[in-house]
């Protein structure tokens, strides 16, 4: 089987195609947007989503067999501020891609968010209505559609947020809190958002099943447990041995502490953020097991940091 990887030399790319090599027979092609990764593992081409002669040569030296597209504009604030960049990236790249996928006979996972949802009532199910609203959301929701009208097989996996040792030059919000907590300065982390975190390995583990197995539809790959922003900032605290009371609990947006006297003043107060995912379905239909955030940020600090770089 030959695997094109698109936006493989991304966090997420790190870890699945290191789990490729590792567990599979299968031939890898990767894509890179600058920077090539140094990594030998498989064989790398740069290209932009938004050269579409770039993609269809890139398509034409791989043959694939299986494209996995984790290529995006992936920040919510770099979308908002660039809408028009992150729409021709998001949906016109992903339109390209759906095309040569049909053209080649090449079967499609699409790496998504819990963005598609608007955060009311998370965590959301498989089947749940997307109803984006961010603009990032936004564009993968039209993305998926996309994804979902093509002829040959297709699988979506939407994810929550993913940590994990990222490769040199990204940025990772744990990492990040780490770095700080480490040097003595506050972290403001708030107490309204709501995710399902998930360890990059276990998510990789869902994405390699997709790619080897026969599952089309939509699936959810995320941590089992609903936790603020806060409480996983605070758990990563205890984890690597740092001060939790660097960690200042606000809320999103207004960098007012989150005592319940605020809530019940603030009149502006949109309320909570809950967004995250319900991934039992997905689970028990890949067989895999949902590990919770003791487990993922344990397996994280054993791996060391910037273990295995890319």
């Amino acid at each position: 089987m030959r695997i094109l990887v698109i936006g493989a030399s991304g966090f997420i790319g790190k870890y699945l195609v290191r789990r490729l090599k590792e567990t599979t027979n299968c031939e890898v092609v990767c894509t890179f947007f600058s920077g090539a990764p140094q990594d030998d593992r498989c064989s790398w081409h740069q290209v932009e989503l938004t050269d579409t002669s770039g993609l269809e040569q890139v398509f034409r030296l791989a043959k694939p067999d299986v494209v996995v597209h984790l290529a995006a504009v992936a920040d919510v604030k770099t979308a908002e501020t660039y809408p028009e960049r992150a729409t021709v990236v998001n949906v016109g790249g992903t339109s390209s891609i759906t095309r040569l996928c049909v053209l080649h006979r090449a079967k499609l996972v699409f790496v998504s968010t819990e963005y598609v949802f608007d955060g009311e009532r998370g965590p959301y199910l498989e089947d749940d209505t997307p109803s984006p609203n961010t603009h990032y959301g936004v564009t993968k929701w039209e993305a998926e559609q996309l994804v979902s009208r093509i002829s040959t097989p297709w699988s979506i996996l939407r994810t929550s947020i993913v940590y994990g040792w990222p490769p040199e030059g990204h940025r990772n919000y744990v990492p990040v809190l780490i770095d700080r907590l480490r040097k003595g300065f506050s972290f403001n982390s708030p107490t309204d958002v709501y995710r399902t975190p998930i360890y990059a390995e276990h998510l990789a583990d869902g994405i390699q099943e997709l790619v080897v197995g026969n599952y089309s539809g939509i699936h959810h790959v995320a941590g089992p447990e609903v936790v603020s922003m806060y409480q996983f900032a605070s758990a990563v605290a205890k984890e690597f041995h740092l001060a939790p009371n660097l960690i200042v609990s606000i809320l999103e947006n207004s960098g007012m502490s989150a005592g319940p006297e605020i809530l019940a003043n603030n009149k502006t107060y949109a309320g909570p953020d809950i967004r995250g995912l319900d991934c039992t379905r997905t689970m028990k239909l890949l067989g895999l097991r949902q590990l919770d955030l003791a487990q993922g940020l344990a397996e994280m600090r054993a791996a060391g940091d910037e273990s295995q770089p890319m």
